[in-house]
């Protein structure tokens, strides 16, 4: 009798159990790509569901995230969850050396106020095919507050579990302490003429300290903020007292690349340049956008056409550029080649973050003799360019496709660190963008 009672009981509990488990509101998928990730030092999505992530200074959604020190700027980040729930989201931020490893210092040394705090509550999306909840959050603020210069990278994670990370994206915070002279010139090398941009520069900073130049002080240099191309090990050729002249360093060589392609998809009940057709999915499904096939343009000579250096610009016409009205396309991309390529072919840009991620990469059709991609992206204007990467590279080669050529209107961007001994840390002393063209 008692055995019976007690497996009566055992038996309760279990239906007990069941009935009172509930399922996640979105399982993860069981895919090594998005399984929990340790933290990178990079710009990166850890949530399969997050999407079109944007970190710019505000005012200007094509401003790069680079804010003066102490000053009224404040930075903007948005980005969509795909899933339907609204989530407890958090954020902190990490201070890191010029090498962007994380500095020697507590978050007490460079953070005034709380360490961390939430994000506020995400909005859902409106009229639109795919739903959206929309987070966005304004920082440096009244409850954070930054108090040194140099790399930072901003974290955003789940509840209060830093180690449940969502995303992280890299900003700057300088303080002008140098003098930059800079400009872009031809390069010296005669075979690359026509094709690489040489940046040259001198730096003057009689308001450090500065023992050995060779030592403390670090530049770094950015064409149109590719991180994946960040180029440093600058040395000053000559030292005249308390300035610094480079004169043609090697790592300031650039291949010009050429301008960028770019759709418009900005208004989807007409077509624009590049985009061929427009049509509904079936059923709910996304609409579908087809862009014109092009093809290479490796052996063109140059042809001046605007563009926004790889950015891009999240808008619907219809609901007067509100970032939550704005929809997700199905888009298909089209590169016509008579025979395909060793190294693997990405539709690239800041779209992607500038990197070369699977979901972009694209397929080769013998039948067609053509890539082909299908991407889901937010409506906008949006800049992209072919870009291949070989098994062994860690920099996509921009010019296999689309050619280089010296008249190129690029962005750069010049960062100056000093290594301060007694404040512990790399501080981002200076820094100057120089355009091509406008210099």
């Amino acid at each position: 009798m008692h055995t019976s009672r007690s497996l009566l009981l055992f038996s309760a509990l279990i239906i007990l159990a069941q009935c009172t488990s509930v399922e996640p509101a979105v399982a993860r998928p069981a895919n090594d790509y998005w399984t929990q990730e340790r933290l990178r030092m990079e710009d990166h999505v850890y949530s399969p569901t997050v999407r079109t992530v944007q970190l710019f200074k505000k005012g200007f959604e094509l401003a790069p995230p680079v804010i003066e020190l102490n000053s009224a700027d404040v930075l903007v980040l948005r980005f969509d969850d795909l899933q339907p729930n609204i989530e407890n989201l958090s954020y902190t931020v990490v201070h890191c050396d010029a090498d962007w490893q994380p500095s020697d210092l507590m978050p007490g040394q460079y953070l005034t106020g709380a360490m961390s705090d939430y994000i506020p509550a995400g909005e859902q999306s409106y009229n639109t095919l795919q739903p959206f909840i929309q987070y966005e959050l304004e920082f440096p603020n009244d409850m954070m507050r930054i108090g040194r210069s140099g790399n930072y990278l901003l974290k955003v994670y789940r509840g209060s579990d830093q180690d449940d990370l969502v995303l992280t994206r890299r900003f700057l915070v300088y303080e002008q302490k140098v003098q930059i002279d800079a400009r872009v010139l031809a390069s010296r090398n005669v075979e690359l003429r026509d094709a690489a941009q040489q940046v040259d520069f001198t730096i003057r900073h009689t308001q450090l300290p500065v023992q050995d130049a060779f030592r403390d002080i670090k530049v770094a240099v950015l064409q149109n903020m590719r991180w994946d191309d960040l180029r440093t090990g600058f040395k000053p050729r000559f030292v005249r007292g308390s300035e610094l002249v480079y004169d043609f360093p090697e790592p300031g060589l650039f291949m010009g690349n050429n301008e960028f392609r770019n759709i418009d998809l900005k208004d989807l009940r007409m077509l624009t340049q590049r985009v061929m057709r427009i049509e509904p999915g079936p059923g709910d499904n996304l609409t579908e956008a087809w862009v014109a096939p092009e093809t290479k343009r490796n052996i063109r000579v140059y042809f001046d056409q605007p563009d926004l250096n790889g950015r891009y610009l999240v808008r619907n016409d219809w609901v007067d550029g509100d970032p939550l009205g704005a929809d997700y396309v199905l888009v298909h991309f089209t590169l016509p080649m008579a025979a395909p390529l060793q190294d693997d072919v990405y539709v690239y840009g800041g779209f992607s973050d500038f990197q070369c991620r699977k979901e972009n990469r694209m397929t080769w059709s013998e039948e067609n003799k053509a890539y082909t991609a299908s991407i889901v992206m937010k409506q906008g204007f949006i800049d992209f360019t072919y870009a291949t990467l070989g098994t062994k590279s860690t920099v996509p080669d921009l010019t296999t496709i689309e050619g280089s050529h010296f008249q190129t209107e690029n962005d750069y961007l010049l960062l100056v660190y000093f290594t301060d001994f007694q404040q512990r840390c790399d501080r981002l002393v200076g820094m100057r963008f120089v355009n091509s063209r406008r210099g």
